[in-house]
């Protein structure tokens, strides 16, 4: 009779959870349905939206997720697990000179930390007047500056720069901008020989533009508005091979020999000798590359787990097979490994079954930006627990990433709104309540 008694009281409890967890999903459902529905960008955008349980991969919300559209740097999810998965959490980018049979060898590993500080440093304690030949080895990845759909009037841009074999500094340059209301002349000093078509005037308030017009000049960067006081920014520099080089000659100012392009000698052969390294963690780079939306990380990064993987020069068509064959799948478009391209084309449902291959993968979750704490979601749901990843370029904004709940849910979610005309902001204030109202549940 007991036994009886406890099996229908957990019965009861059994059925009474099932009521309550399906009344939560009814509200939430509700929810969801009123906020996205009475929104303004309804009328106008495309709203794509999935949510699953962490733990079941359950369904609990979705709304549109099956539609192909720009993912913006939520694209930087998927290319950045395939990166990490590629090459191991324990991988490192290695910058080597060597000595081999009299000469200098330069192995270039496409490093996008690599700066003009560091070649400074891998030269130091060289004594360089006992070679006459520089050989740099170019072959890592491919020297392809730019990516299918990348907006041209964007190629100046300091969050759009060239990448490659060569990168340095990011491929940026200083531009330090100098009015003087005296003579009412405004003066551009850079740190590197630029282009540049100064159409400046004085005026109240720092107001400037800078363009890429191949129309009239393409070599030109062309910095037009006003300006009231001095002002630091900076662009990207048009070739990256020649800024490299430039650099690279201030680095061995006692050099005297010749530089040629060449590959470098295997690092564990018996006539090689290693002078100096600069090494860059994988995770240091993947984690520049989420947290703060590092395009040209992604974009070098998707090669280098292309180079390793075929064991041949890192190329776009290289990465674009592995990323087949990583996620088993022909249905996307992918462009690049950034998002930056409108070419590109992804779903919710895809992001979150990203999400939910990588979710006991602490690295990889340690790489994304966390909500009112740092990279592009500093600023952002400072009252909520998420890790994510933000996206977002001309009439296309995302959301994505792993949220707790107040109640202590765990989920996995992706939000990507297309078609917008104008600012993001609306896009991102929609996001945000939409986070808000799943983390209620």
């Amino acid at each position: 009779m007991k036994f009886s008694s406890y099996k229908k009281t957990f019965m009861l409890i059994a059925i009474m959870i099932l009521f309550c967890q399906s009344v939560v999903a009814q509200d939430l459902q509700t929810g969801l349905d009123n906020i996205i529905n009475t929104d303004l960008l309804s009328k106008t955008s495309v709203i794509s939206v999935k949510i699953v349980d962490k733990n079941t991969k359950k369904v609990v919300y979705q709304k549109n997720s099956s539609i192909l559209l720009h993912p913006a740097s939520t694209m930087k999810v998927a290319t950045s697990a395939l990166v990490l998965e590629t090459l191991g959490k324990d991988y490192v980018m290695k910058t080597a000179l060597y000595e081999a049979n009299g000469r200098l060898y330069l192995k270039l590993c496409a490093d996008p930390s690599l700066t003009k500080n560091d070649l400074i440093k891998l030269f130091k304690n060289i004594d360089l007047t006992k070679y006459d030949t520089l050989v740099v080895d170019n072959t890592f990845i491919d020297n392809r500056f730019y990516d299918d759909g990348w907006m041209w009037n964007n190629l100046v841009s300091d969050d759009n720069p060239p990448y490659g074999i060569f990168n340095l500094d990011q491929n940026l340059v200083s531009l330090k901008i100098i009015p003087n209301k005296k003579s009412g002349f405004v003066q551009i000093i850079a740190d590197y020989p630029v282009v540049i078509a100064n159409e400046l005037k004085i005026g109240k308030k720092n107001d400037i533009k800078i363009q890429h017009r191949p129309w009239q000049n393409p070599e030109a960067v062309y910095i037009s508005g006003e300006i009231s006081s001095c002002f630091i920014t900076k662009i990207a520099v048009p070739n990256p091979e020649k800024y490299f080089l430039h650099c690279l000659n201030q680095s061995m100012p006692n050099f005297e020999g010749k530089i040629f392009y060449g590959e470098a000698p295997f690092e564990n052969s018996t006539c090689a000798k290693l002078l100096s390294c600069k090494q860059t963690p994988l995770l240091e780079i993947l984690c520049d590359q989420n947290k703060n939306s590092n395009n040209l990380s992604a974009q070098t990064m998707f090669k280098v787990a292309a180079k390793e993987a075929f064991h041949r020069q890192g190329t776009l068509e290289n990465a674009q097979q592995l990323f087949e064959q990583f996620y088993g799948t022909k249905e996307f478009v992918i462009a690049d490994a950034s998002g930056l391209s409108h070419n590109n084309l992804l779903n919710c449902d895809f992001l979150c079954d990203v999400l939910f291959r990588m979710r006991n993968n602490s690295d990889f979750s340690s790489t994304l930006a966390v909500a009112g704490k740092d990279g592009t979601l500093k600023k952002r749901l400072k009252e909520v627990s998420l890790q994510g990843k933000t996206g977002t370029i001309s009439g296309v904004s995302g959301l994505c990433g792993y949220l707790k709940t107040s109640c202590g849910n765990d989920y996995i979610f992706s939000i990507l709104i297309q078609s917008y005309k104008g600012s993001a902001h609306p896009a991102k204030y929609l996001e945000d309540k939409i986070v808000r109202e799943l983390n209620k549940s």
